[in-house]
């Protein structure tokens, strides 16, 4: 009678069959290497606001809702036509709202609301419209915003000289290390600011009889670049 082989535990078998397979190349992203070096570079600018921008409303309170729409109606229509015979300013209508009054919980009237928003670069005859519109209208809030082309424009030369010293860094980065050149591995490039600054609520003297132009100072904001990198040392 054949004598029966003794089997082989499958464990061993498995690790006798990894011990066969060819070896993997390691990916690109897997290789480990050396002399690479994160650099940061920032350029930064202050920069005058150009775009004033303001929003008025009008209200009105009664009990006849039709009436009161007429009136705001009137009132907006005169405003729409007031700050069209202004060169470069720009007008937009904002909501209409008829909302009923409620007293100890019974209908007592009605209110009606609308608003403009106001928009030019021309600070002066801006100013100037509103306190014109102040003899019907309610100046809300105001606030200064960048135009996109000045914004553009000052973050393109902030680019360049964030880079310069992106460069300027890393070719002091080498000298340093004894090296003779560098390549950047990545590179990346962000810009902060510039974001339309929070409208300021104007304050009106309720007492005052006489509405004239208001005195905006137009303040300035910061714009940044930050450059973030990495570069390699290289051997020869």
């Amino acid at each position: 009678m054949p004598k029966s082989r003794p089997s082989c535990p499958p464990l061993l078998l498995f690790l006798i069959g990894l011990s066969l397979l060819p070896p993997v190349a390691l990916s690109a992203d897997e290789v480990t290497h050396y002399d690479r070096i994160s650099l940061q570079a920032t350029a930064s600018t202050e920069i005058d606001n150009d775009i004033l921008e303001a929003t008025l409303s009008v209200q009105r309170e009664g009990s006849n809702p039709s009436l009161l729409s007429e009136e705001v109606n009137r009132d907006i229509r005169w405003a729409i036509a007031t700050a069209k015979q202004v060169k470069g300013v720009t007008v937009q209508t904002l909501g209409y709202h008829t909302r009923p009054i409620y007293r100890q919980k019974l209908l007592s009237g009605w209110r009606v609301r609308q608003g403009l928003r106001l928009e030019s670069r021309d600070i002066t005859a801006l100013s100037q419209l509103i306190g014109k519109l102040q003899e019907r209208l309610v100046v809300g809030q105001v606030g200064y915003r960048l135009s996109t082309e000045r914004r553009n424009a000052a973050e393109e030369q902030l680019i360049s000289e964030a880079i310069e010293r992106f460069q300027q860094r890393a070719d002091l980065v080498t000298r340093q290390m004894a090296r003779k050149r560098y390549r950047v591995v990545s590179m990346s490039i962000n810009t902060q600011g510039a974001s339309p600054q929070p409208l300021m609520r104007a304050e009106v003297s309720a007492a005052a009889e006489v509405r004239s132009a208001p005195r905006f100072e137009v303040g300035v904001q910061t714009l940044r670049v930050t450059i973030n990198g990495i570069i390699e040392l290289q051997l020869d």
